[in-house]
């Protein structure tokens, strides 16, 4: 113990926050996976699906009330000091622009009722929401960007865990819809949300600060098409299949969907640190040491993606039970999805840094178009199971074409030089894709699949040491 304490102590700034963010990550999906299957049985699928389609909208709408200028913190950062000026006055206009949403949101509910396809309450909740979980995304990337892991820890568990155990009750005790929850998520968020704005204004008491709104606006609005575009690729095939088929495959393809996700909990925490560490070592021109970190990365994700495929029916089967089995098929191609969204923001990231929006834009208006088109056709004539092919088709043609925007920057502003190794990026990728093909046809072989799965437990056993040492070297490094 003294011994794992020592290494511990000795831990980059980086590394303390990367650990901690991935097991705050952990955490947080614990708690969705312990929690979803009991909303899914404790909620019809057309109730459940109906969630889902609120989480939809409120996913889009989000970045339209609040222009999503949490994303413009750590440009900010580059140009100035004072990260808590920053911070608050960021904090400020979000509150301007949520504030007059929730009064036309409040005035309106009828009429978004009706364009949404939800209720009324459901309406009200989303605008509520859109106020404080503002000052939480603002106040969450700046915490990341400090590594100050702690406080940003409590307060994220605190949210999902008041979030999911609060519904449970809901749905339990007061109704079993998909209103009672989105109240007891309402409630958490408001309750964190009024926390927040009150420690950030009290400490800098800064509200306005005019060249920081400026900036954050000039940067923002331009990028939006770009943001409702990841929009429509993450998220728009739920509403549509809502649209199309029901509700109730909105909660088939919402269960695949979450079991395909999971990686996300490593990806996110991983993105908590690797996003600031990526705009620092551009910034110092360490673009080697860059390169290396960001195939770890991509291999990590993409040994736990493979070892979500070959476990998708297992996976279903906790999150959803029989009634949901038969989305089994989907996940494969929502994994390979997920790979590429990753690997998509390593590029996009780098003309975010030098402030290249035209090219960021470009492809995202052009795959969120193809996107919305190949669900409309295939899903009326495939069913659901259309969006999670489509949608994987569209991340790679999206990883592309940000690719060769990324390389242009290299021309035109690194003389060429590289921030990432692309031989080992293909090679992963290829690897990732043919991975998938492979679990595709053996997943439903399961006398082939088990043995497989032993006889690639029994190579880790006896390669045991040889992987510790790895990572070990890694974790060093």
């Amino acid at each position: 113990m003294a011994g794992l304490k020592n290494k511990y102590m000795t831990m980059s700034a980086p590394m303390k926050a990367a650990f901690w963010f991935t097991v705050c990550s952990f955490m947080q999906r614990g708690i969705s996976m312990i929690t979803t299957p009991i909303f899914t049985r404790l909620l019809s699928t057309e109730e459940y699906g109906l969630y889902s389609t609120y989480l939809s909208w409120e996913t889009v709408l989000l970045m339209i009330v609040t222009l999503s200028l949490y994303k413009a913190i750590m440009n900010l950062y580059v140009k100035h000091e004072d990260q808590e000026r920053v911070l608050a006055a960021v904090c400020g206009l979000e509150f301007t622009l949520s504030l007059v949403w929730l009064f036309i949101g409040i005035l309106l509910r009828e009429q978004f009722a009706k364009l949404l396809g939800l209720s009324s309450n459901l309406v009200c909740c989303l605008f509520v929401y859109f106020m404080f979980q503002a000052v939480f995304q603002c106040w969450s990337l700046y915490k990341r960007y400090v590594y100050d892991y702690k406080k940003i820890i409590f307060v994220t568990l605190m949210f999902t865990a008041g979030s999911a155990f609060l519904g449970i009750a809901a749905v339990k005790f007061i109704s079993p819809t998909a209103e009672s929850r989105a109240l007891a998520s309402t409630f958490v968020i408001f309750v964190i949300g009024i926390i927040l704005y009150a420690s950030i204004f009290r400490k800098t008491k800064t509200f306005y600060d005019k060249e920081i709104w400026l900036f954050a606006l000039g940067f923002c609005i331009p990028l939006m098409p770009h943001y409702l575009s990841e929009f429509v690729l993450q998220s728009s095939d739920k509403i549509m299949i809502n649209y199309l088929c029901g509700s109730s495959d909105v909660a088939l393809y919402s269960v695949a969907y979450a079991a395909g996700s999971l990686i996300n909990l490593v990806t996110n925490a991983i993105n908590s640190t690797f996003a600031p560490y990526q705009y620092q070592k551009i910034k110092s021109g360490e673009y080697q040491l860059l390169a290396r970190r960001a195939n770890q990365v991509l291999l990590f994700v993409g040994v736990m993606l493979s070892g979500i495929m070959i476990f998708s029916r297992e996976i279903v089967w906790i999150f959803g039970g029989n009634k949901y089995i038969e989305s089994v098929d989907v996940i494969v191609p929502i994994c390979l999805g997920v790979y590429f969204n990753y690997v998509f923001q390593l590029f996009a990231r780098v003309q975010e840094y030098y402030e290249r929006k035209l090219t960021v834009i470009i492809p995202s208006i052009a795959c969120a178009i193809l996107n919305l088109v190949l669900n409309y056709v295939f899903i009326n004539l495939c069913g659901y199971q259309a969006a999670a092919y489509t949608t994987f088709t569209c991340y790679a043609l999206f990883c592309l074409i940000h690719f060769l925007f990324y390389r242009k920057v290299c021309r035109e502003l690194l003389n060429g030089a590289a921030l990432y190794d692309v031989k080992g990026i293909l090679l992963i990728s290829l690897a990732i894709m043919v991975s998938g093909i492979a679990i595709v046809f053996i997943n439903h072989i399961l006398w082939l699949k088990y043995t497989i799965i032993l006889i690639g437990l029994l190579a880790l056993l006896i390669k045991r040491q040889c992987i510790i040492d790895a990572v070990k070297e890694t974790m060093k490094k």
